[in-house]
């Protein structure tokens, strides 16, 4: 994807933190990077789980928490299934070395921050619908988050150099469950042994409905995030959707049902699945 996008002349820097966004009289005018500052009228924020504490630095409100998803993959094995499929405890894919991806497919983390009171009213109903598969815990993120400044200057180094990637643990426990249940229906793959385990954020709304939409008090600025899990099957369908939003194209889809301002004027939140 990147070679497809240089090739139309995009210009992709990586490494390369976003410090801030400059504006003039009320308007996108540029982006501060560790590296300098790039002259634009547009800005598109799809920063996943940072989205929400990077738009808090601009005084704009995203309700978004994160949760923490485990992952694991056993060793190749002879003899397990071809299709992908998954149930209350365990969800599974063959990869292309014989071995299988596996989660607890309906079990996730969340870890108690300050964001987490802040948005608990608007979180209450998508909480209600998770009882029983979302566990919450209170750990040291809490101290952590609340230590950080929610203002920075862009002039000096920030918390996106020094923090690359979001790479936390794994849930041992939720991958155990997954690998117990995957033997236990495939009785014939029991020799699979747990080698690689990892974990990741995803970035939640009370609705789980991605935001794909402008700021309507920021002109120039746009905010892609939120996709509560889905994000790799609607990527596409999402980036053409903003696409037509930054050239002021007719969009492809109806676009109110991601507005960022559905949070704030009254709409009714409803959760029709979970994260």
């Amino acid at each position: 994807m990147a070679a497809a996008l240089r090739e139309r002349g995009v210009k992709i820097l990586t490494p390369c933190a976003v410090r801030g966004i400059e504006t003039s009289s009320g308007t996108v005018s540029g982006v501060v990077t560790e590296y300098g500052r790039i002259g634009c009228a547009s800005v598109v924020v799809a920063s996943g789980a940072w989205t929400r504490y990077f738009m808090g630095s601009l005084d704009v409100d995203v309700p978004q928490l994160m949760v923490r998803s485990s992952v694991m993959c056993p060793s190749p094995v002879e003899g397990g299934p071809d299709v992908s499929a998954c149930n209350r405890n365990m969800g599974y894919r063959k990869r292309l070395d014989g071995g299988y991806t596996i989660a607890n497919a309906f079990h996730s983390y969340h870890d108690i921050t300050p964001d987490s009171l802040r948005l608990f009213g608007k979180f209450l109903p998508a909480l209600r619908s998770q009882i029983g598969s979302l566990k919450l815990g209170l750990n040291t993120r809490f101290m952590q988050e609340l230590r950080r400044p929610r203002r920075w200057p862009l002039d000096r180094p920030i918390v996106f150099e020094s923090v690359r990637m979001l790479d936390p643990a794994p849930n041992d426990t939720f991958n155990t469950t997954a690998l117990t249940e995957f033997r236990a229906i495939f009785p014939s793959l029991a020799a699979a042994r747990s080698e690689q385990a990892w974990a990741g954020y995803i970035d939640v709304t009370p609705d789980a409905v991605p935001v794909i939409s402008g700021v309507e008090r920021r002109p120039g600025l746009f905010i892609a995030t939120g996709f509560s899990g889905h994000g790799f099957g609607i990527g596409p369908g999402a980036g053409r959707l903003m696409a037509d939003l930054v050239a002021n194209d007719t969009p492809i889809v109806d676009p109110r049902a991601f507005r960022l301002s559905r949070f704030f004027d009254g709409s009714r939140i409803e959760i029709d699945g979970g994260f």
